[in-house]
């Protein structure tokens, strides 16, 4: 007999009220909706003792609101927009400054109905991540500014302490009309929604306008990221101009470097975003760039590169988040990872280019979490991909052999293919080292550094002579790669060293530890100012590639000085010449200086250069009167403070009134027009007679590198800092207003922000 229920339905189930079926019981609230929503600890009483001390007894209930709405705080007026996740609040840092100013061309915001609806759906959440949003940028030791946590006036700038209220306020002011000024230029109206990638062919210029951009590409940025083949990329262009390529992922990789090589100069690098920002919607509307192949990750990495350099303005790496995930997706797809011998019908050429795509992809990958601060999620122990070799490619493709964008002689091009095996090798041993320090389990530091020492050692005793630090040369690329090499290897210790100091107390036992730290961090700052003053043709390209090493030396070493004079604080401190930390603090003060200077001729380019000049020259200061006869332990807190919000408030004026003077980089021509007469028509001028398309030759740097004997390098903008004795104190950097500092106000336009509380939440950690 089978037991059936074939008399029961699903009816018999329900109550005869039809009320569905059983709900989760309600439970009686053990806190009140106050702790609730801001998670604390509450002790149940009416009103509760967090309800009191924060002022607002009448609003402590056990019950929800009808609205489901917490309450605000008193404290803080609620932000204008909300920050629903992490991915929001990377974006709202781009969007919400420039609404308060003015909209950019190219940015499309949403609604207001469209973001009043968003922020009442996540408004409970947003109200508890709000408070501390401006903090959370900062992941891992490895950001560049992460020493700041532990610098007294440092920290109360990003923490908005009441000192630094109105230097903030005029920081963020400045940073939002530098975003503005450097806004990508309008497109035009014809090709201003081009989605199809069929169309990208409309945005190639002139045959000889390409040639001359795509050859100083493969001059510069190619020989450090070899993900173009040149010979490759001259057939490509051969294809183009006579009609028979309409492959979109072929002209993207034309487009991409060309927008990278006009980073480099200051009057067409926003038209080469604007080239790049063209790209970037087509990969992600059409189907053709989803498709696993080493065109598109080609076209992915290349405009990796041009994010990476955008960032050294914008200092917005956490823009690269998407497209990193798109990238390692289709890496992953086509098995770039693997061996290539693993793979049938792969020919010999395409075989190498997948070793050094794979090579390039890894190097990429762990800049951006160095420099973003983050864990690198790749599974190198996965991978069994050999690194590139020495092999030209037009051997393996004798198709491809066109010389017409070679980077020199064969000398030249196989000391570059052997850069590029050192450099893979480079961060397959820093990838690992990089990845256990973030790891949950903490390493054994000391384990760790000297095996990674032992790898460093190893490697720089098997890399060919020509790539050693100091080895000589007349190729400008060449000094760069060797730079390269060594500062990635100094760089990364410092990141390690400061595992042992920072995040604890001042101890004696440090001084050890310290020394080393500034040994690693004083090592970067020189060789950061000794390439740029003697690549100065390259200086642009120096400063993209190494900012954020030479940010972080400079504030290590302020820190160090400043750990050091805490050690000896309860020891008579002689300002002996031979005194080792009076030592250091005089070759610290001398490399601020030139620091200082480069940083300061290219703030008008992006708000992070402004940032750091900030950052900079505060951390100086302080670090100044710790070592001057003013110092008081008694009264220590208090002075540093004093310091920064004064050195904050004068290089703040002076950079706003430098921008008011410096006016926009004019550009003969600002519209995107195209040829009918050409069967992809170009970008050329519309009237003017001379060509929009500026290309630098080798012999005509787009900058130089200040020094005592270049002072007009600076411009009318750069006002009392000037060329001074390199023995200098930097108290007297500071420069001499000709105006009051409230009167500087007038100068520029400053956005229409109600309040300082109406400010985006926009974080210094960025």
């Amino acid at each position: 007999m089978t037991l059936t229920f074939s008399h029961l339905s699903a009816d018999s189930f329900e109550s005869h009220l039809k009320a569905g079926r059983k709900r989760p019981r309600v439970r009686e609230a053990v806190s009140c909706w106050q702790c609730r929503t801001r998670k604390i600890k509450c002790n149940r009483e009416l009103p509760c003792q967090q309800c009191q001390g924060r002022g607002i007894p009448s609003e402590c209930t056990y019950t929800a609101p009808k609205d489901h709405q917490p309450a605000p705080t008193r404290t803080r007026p609620p932000r204008k927009r909300s920050v629903p996740d992490a991915v929001d609040a990377q974006a709202s840092d781009s969007t919400s400054v420039a609404v308060h100013l003015q909209t950019p061309p190219d940015s499309s915001p949403e609604p207001a109905s469209a973001v009043g609806k968003r922020g009442s759906i996540t408004s409970r959440g947003n109200n508890a991540f709000q408070g501390s949003a401006f903090k959370t940028r900062m992941i891992g030791l490895s950001h560049w500014m992460a020493p700041c946590s532990e610098m007294i006036a440092i920290k109360a700038l990003l923490d908005r302490s009441v000192e630094f209220h109105a230097s903030r306020q005029s920081l963020t002011e400045l940073k939002a009309v530098l975003r503005a000024r450097n806004a990508l230029p309008p497109p035009n109206p014809a090709l201003a929604h081009i989605g199809d990638a069929d169309k990208l062919g409309l945005l190639v210029p002139d045959r000889q306008t390409c040639e001359r951009w795509v050859a100083k590409y493969c001059r510069t940025y190619n020989r450090i990221y070899s993900i173009l083949d040149p010979a490759a990329v001259a057939g490509d262009l051969d294809a183009l101009y006579s009609g028979s390529l309409s492959n979109p992922v072929h002209i993207a990789k034309l487009l991409l470097a060309l927008a990278i090589a006009m980073q480099d100069t200051e009057t067409e690098r926003l038209y080469g975003r604007r080239l790049a920002r063209y790209v970037e919607d087509c990969i992600h509307s059409s189907s053709r760039f989803q498709k696993p192949c080493i065109g598109v990750v080609q076209v992915l990495l290349l405009l990796i590169i041009v994010k990476v350099i955008s960032a050294s303005d914008t200092d917005k790496m956490y823009e690269l988040l998407a497209l990193q995930g798109l990238t390692s997706q289709i890496v992953s797809s086509m098995g770039l990872h693997r061996d290539p011998a693993l793979f049938a019908e792969v020919t010999p050429y395409n075989a190498e280019m997948r070793k050094r795509l794979w090579a390039c992809f890894v190097r990429l990958s762990l800049y951006y979490c160095i420099r973003s601060g983050t864990q690198l999620n790749l599974r190198l122990d996965e991978s069994d991909c050999p690194p590139p070799t020495i092999t030209d490619l037009h051997v393996l493709e004798p198709s491809t052999a066109n010389n017409s964008f070679r980077p020199g002689s064969e000398k030249h091009t196989e000391l570059d293919m052997d850069f590029g095996i050192v450099a893979a090798r480079l961060a397959r041993i820093i990838a690992p080292v990089h990845q256990s320090l973030y790891s949950p389990n903490p390493p054994d530091l000391g384990e760790l550094q000297r095996e990674l020492q032992a790898s460093f050692s190893t490697l720089l005793a098997e890399i060919p002579p020509a790539l050693r630090h100091g080895a000589k040369t007349s190729d400008p690329i060449e000094e760069l790669q060797q730079y390269l090499i060594s500062v990635s290897m100094h760089s990364f210790m410092s990141i390690i060293a400061l595992h042992y100091t920072l995040g604890t107390g001042t101890d004696p036992s440090q001084r050890n530890q310290l020394t080393e730290l500034w040994d690693y961090a004083s090592s970067v700052l020189h060789q950061f100012q000794s390439l740029c003053q003697s690549t100065k043709e390259l200086l642009n390209m120096t400063f993209h590639l190494l900012w954020a090493d030479a940010g972080r030396a400079a504030i290590t070493a302020c820190w160090v000085i400043g750990r050091l004079r805490l050690l000896d604080d309860n020891r008579i401190m002689s300002f002996h010449p031979q005194h080792t930390i009076f030592v250091y603090h005089q070759l610290l003060t001398k490399s601020l200086a030139s620091l200082s200077q480069i940083w300061q001729s290219r703030y008008h380019l992006g708000p992070v250069a402004a940032k750091v000049s900030v950052i900079i020259g505060m951390t100086a200061r302080v670090v100044e009167y710790l070592y001057s006869e003013q110092y008081s332990s008694s009264n220590m807190q208090q002075e540093v403070m004093d310091q920064g919000v004064t050195t904050a408030e004068k290089l703040i004026a002076d950079m706003r009134l430098g921008l008011h003077r410096r006016q926009p980089p004019a550009r003969t021509g600002t519209d995107m027009t195209t040829q009918p007469s050409s069967p992809f028509p170009a970008l050329t001028l519309d009237t003017s007679g001379l060509s929009p398309w500026h290309a630098e030759g080798p012999g005509m740097p787009s900058s130089s590198v200040p020094s005592s004997d270049s002072a007009t390098f600076l411009g009318h903008d750069f006002l009392s800092f000037g060329c001074y004795p390199a023995d200098m104190a930097f108290n007297s950097l500071l420069p001499n207003f000709r105006y009051p500092i409230e009167d500087t106000s007038r100068l520029l336009p400053d956005p229409p922000l109600t309040s300082y509380d109406d400010a985006p939440m926009e974080s210094l950690w960025e």
